[in-house]
């Protein structure tokens, strides 16, 4: 069993930030769990994570604090956002220049630069009685992410993470599917659902579900979808799944931040508060990549 740490509020992001867009943006992602962006009325239940799809989200825990949701994309990897990955490690290094290194932390570059390799905790199975307490856990290993930066457009279509999980929990929670992208208009046009641990939910059982909100616009790059899913604190990185025609839901995105964001609910979608999520298309291939070269290794 693990508990679930630093739930009770919004964790202290030690990013170094050089210009004032930079700054502005991190206010966007990381305002306190208080605020939330919630249009009309909060869809959101709490329910029992027995069941398909629910059971494979989890959360990523970092210095000992969520710092996100993540949910499994295979037997031994799962899914998050760069933000996530790498709280306390993320660096700003101009307001063009992507952050990270990708192909591991060369001599004299500082280690807290993200990086292939670096480590954190996956957390899954919600206790059904006891908040907050997870029945199973396991280092999760950052093996591909994207050319993130928060300060532009495009740089914002790079906030995922793919981790490689010490122990493969996707054999007994299983794995969401991921809807291959198929044309150059990737808003997606059915019901929507978000899976997800919010910090305010701490005190509660289950995992927090919303089913049957929409995707609003798409852009300004490809990429980044605006939707009017409920949005908060803790939501990061968790997945954002659309009903198929076959009655199947898949992963079409991952929840990445709210604009604006305000304590009261809004009493209609308003683009100036929007919630966004990082559509597929921008790490399917990279996913289908590492999922092939895990399926290519003995078991």
């Amino acid at each position: 069993m693990s508990a679930r740490p630093g739930s009770e509020c919004a964790p202290v992001y030690a990013w170094r930030v050089l210009g004032l867009p930079v700054v502005l943006l991190c206010m966007v992602l990381f305002a306190g769990a208080a605020a939330a962006n919630v249009f009309v009325a909060d869809r959101r239940a709490y329910r029992p994570a027995d069941q398909p799809l629910l059971r494979s989200v989890g959360i990523v825990v970092n210095a000992g604090r969520q710092v996100g949701s993540a949910f499994l994309v295979g037997e031994c990897h799962a899914v998050t956002t760069f933000h996530s990955a790498f709280f306390r490690d993320a660096r700003a290094t101009s307001s063009e220049e992507p952050i990270g290194v990708p192909n591991g932390v060369p001599n004299g570059v500082p280690d807290d630069v993200p990086h292939r390799g670096h480590a954190l905790a996956f957390h899954i199975g919600p206790d059904p009685e006891r908040p907050g307490v997870f029945r199973h856990r396991s280092v999760a290993r950052v093996v591909d992410f994207g050319n993130y930066h928060p300060a532009a457009p495009r740089g914002m279509t790079g906030d995922w993470a793919i981790l490689q999980l010490d122990d493969c929990l996707g054999r007994e929670y299983g794995f969401l599917p991921t809807l291959r992208p198929t044309s150059a208009d990737y808003l997606p046009q059915g019901p929507l659902m978000t899976i997800s641990f919010p910090y305010s939910g701490g005190k509660r059982v289950g995992v927090a579900v919303e089913e049957g909100c929409r995707a609003r616009d798409s852009g300004p790059v490809i990429g980044l979808i605006a939707v009017d899913c409920a949005f908060e604190a803790g939501m990061s990185g968790g997945p954002v799944l659309e009903k198929q025609g076959d009655g199947q839901w898949r992963v079409v995105g991952i929840m990445q931040l709210r604009f604006s964001p305000v304590k009261r609910v809004l009493p209609a979608f308003e683009y100036r508060h929007r919630n966004q999520m990082v559509h597929a298309v921008a790490f399917f291939r990279a996913l289908e990549r590492v999922l092939a070269q895990r399926a290519g290794r003995p078991h």
